[in-house]
């Protein structure tokens, strides 16, 4: 499973279909501009030129209710690809993305602050007591090296 994290620009309206075998399902598409990071700094940035869409089906197009336009979420899926033959007898793949979950991410991508100090009421650091010396002729010792 992999995961991909990203601010919601699109949500798109459930639709009910019907596959060439006759089952009816739902769809439900959202668009993505995919979270990327700064190669010089690190940083997470919303990458705008990289906007994929992406699908729900069934019972998992209502993850999208409580979503909204312009959060950041994690979304969960699998790649699956199969093997066909086209009218000419030619083999072609499809590459699905299925995509298992959507929810708003842990975290908010934001810039980097500086470290928070600590209260002035804390103490820095506790005293450190120094580290026992060995007493001659005690078992420590008794090292073989």
């Amino acid at each position: 499973m992999a995961k991909l994290t990203g601010k919601v620009l699109f949500i798109y309206p459930t639709q009910q279909l019907t596959a060439k075998s006759g089952n009816a399902f739902s769809k439900r598409d959202f668009v993505l501009a995919v979270q990327s990071f700064d190669r010089d700094t690190g940083e997470p940035t919303i990458d705008t030129e990289n906007t994929p869409q992406l699908s729900l089906t069934n019972d998992r197009c209502s993850q999208l209710d409580n979503i909204a336009v312009g959060q950041i979420v994690t979304v969960d899926f699998y790649l699956r690809g199969r093997r066909y033959r086209d009218e000419q007898n030619k083999e072609k793949i499809i590459t699905d993305i299925n995509v298992t979950s959507v929810r708003p991410a842990h975290a908010p991508i934001t810039t980097a602050t500086a470290p928070t100090p600590a209260p002035a009421s804390a103490p820095a650091t506790a005293p450190q007591q120094p580290a026992p010396q060995p007493q001659p002729n005690s078992k420590q010792d008794d090292l073989p090296f």
